[in-house]
């Protein structure tokens, strides 16, 4: 169960990397740097945490950190209508992959204690 939503939230980053890396050039700094500061960390360091929690190490500062993560993808659609001029489908599937990151977060924030 707990290796399951490790594991969404292995998904959430790697998709978010993903989808930051098919961004135009110039707004990738800005998106990772952005991601950064809301969350605490960026993808490496996140990695890092998640890799030290499954040991058992540091997961109270993950469970604190998940709360980060997780306001950073509530924020994300209001984000995207800002600044990525996308259609209202795209919002739409912005929208919907936010909440379930942002509740993968919150879910393994709750399971380990958090």
């Amino acid at each position: 169960m707990i290796d399951d939503l490790f594991a969404a939230i292995d998904t959430a980053l790697a998709e978010t990397e993903a989808e930051y890396a098919q961004m135009p050039f110039f707004v990738r700094p800005l998106v990772r740097r952005g991601f950064a500061k809301r969350t605490g960390r960026d993808f490496a360091a996140w990695r890092a945490l998640l890799a030290d929690a499954r040991r058992g190490q540091r997961t109270r500062e993950l469970a604190a950190a998940l709360a980060a993560l997780a306001e950073h993808y509530r924020g994300a659609p209001e984000r995207a209508k800002r600044g990525m001029g996308a259609t209202p489908e795209q919002l739409a599937i912005i929208e919907q992959r936010s909440r379930a990151r942002a509740d993968a977060a919150v879910t393994l924030a709750a399971a380990l204690g958090g």
